[in-house]
């Protein structure tokens, strides 16, 4: 039988801290696990509520988006949008022109999305994922809340593209400047 000697009850005391940091970190991230009841509010007659984002639960409808634009030699191209309950989703693709000497490889610097109406949605990094590769990169991106029944239609920006791979001249910058601007229409 193992005695509890003073090394293994320090490596316990420093697990259980690991364990109780990684707890914490995910609940502060993605909130409390769905299979973890909820706990009663210590003010009941509080008005706050708590602010979830993006869970894709609910889905109300998919638009076809399929516009695209060009500018410095790369095109973005925002493919369909999916609209829930609790917020929306974007797929885009971003080509760089191809040359006969370089693929560059792009990846987008940020998306910002706003509506006709002047909200902004802020996008979750938990639901959203991207791949790139030489000349082609691909992504679905998740943002919340829920777009407001009224808008008509959401501005796409993506303001700058890093070139994370390929041969540049001296004088190639390795950020591209935008914006790339796409208007998605909602009806």
């Amino acid at each position: 039988m193992l005695r509890p000697t003073p090394v293994r009850l320090v490596y316990l005391l420093i697990g259980l801290v690991i364990g109780a940091v990684a707890i914490l970190g995910y609940v502060n991230v993605a909130g409390m696990p769905a299979f973890v009841p909820s706990l009663p509010s210590a003010h009941p007659t509080s008005t706050s509520r708590l602010v979830v984002g993006f869970t894709g639960q609910r889905l109300l409808k998919v638009v076809t988006v399929n516009q695209a634009v060009t500018k410095a030699g790369a095109t973005l191209r925002v493919n369909s949008l999916e609209e829930y309950s609790d917020g929306f989703s974007l797929t885009y693709d971003v080509l760089s022109t191809p040359d006969s000497q370089t693929a560059l490889t792009l990846q987008p610097d940020r998306f910002n999305v706003v509506d006709d109406r002047g909200q902004t949605y802020s996008m979750s990094t938990l639901a959203s994922t991207g791949t790139v590769g030489p000349n082609f990169s691909t992504g679905y991106l998740a943002f919340s809340p829920a777009i407001d029944p009224q808008a008509k239609s959401l501005t796409v920006t993506l303001p700058h593209l890093i070139v994370i791979s390929g041969i540049l001249n001296v004088d190639q910058p390795r950020i591209i400047d935008g914006p790339w601007q796409i208007q998605v229409p909602l009806q």
